[in-house]
């Protein structure tokens, strides 16, 4: 059996040969730029309000030990928060979803690169994964977007039944 290899500080790559260069390198490869989205949407004022039980089932699947992200707060206390006042998550999510917006601070994250296991070269950005730590309070965002979105597309007949 051969033995693992142990992993360098530090990727090396072409072309790379500083941490600042390694560091340009792989978020080149793995966020590429792209056309900056508007940053609000139209309004939708016809949309419902989030309910606290939309928020419990997004919360229900998150899991207490998962990395909590730059904030620090992990899903444990985003539950005990909602168990102590069912409607504050919801009233501070509504006027996102209302008003179509996403603030940047919950877009903020780390990221941590790992290389893939089994490469025989690790000189390429390929040879590498990242792993984005996003803060919790914007995946349960996401979450609740995701569970109206399939909502939605379940009762306008875009899902297959299947």
């Amino acid at each position: 059996m051969a033995a693992a290899r142990a992993p360098d500080r530090f990727p090396t790559l072409e072309n790379a040969s500083s941490p600042t260069e390694i560091n340009n390198t792989l978020l080149q490869h793995f966020f590429p730029s792209s056309p900056a989205p508007p940053l609000i949407l139209p309004a939708f004022k016809e949309l419902p309000p989030l309910l606290p039980a939309e928020v419990f089932s997004a919360l229900r699947k998150s899991s207490n030990t998962s990395a909590p992200g730059l904030s620090g707060i992990p899903y444990s206390i985003w539950k005990q928060v909602h168990k102590a006042n069912e409607r504050l998550l919801p009233s501070l999510f509504t006027p996102l979803f209302t008003h179509g917006y996403h603030p940047l601070a919950m877009k903020k994250a780390n990221g941590i690169v790992l290389d893939k296991p089994g490469k025989p070269d690790y000189g390429t950005p390929a040879s590498f994964r990242i792993i984005v730590l996003l803060v919790t309070i914007s995946k349960i965002l996401e979450r609740l977007s995701a569970l109206r979105l399939a909502s939605a597309a379940g009762s306008l007949g875009l899902l297959h039944p299947n």
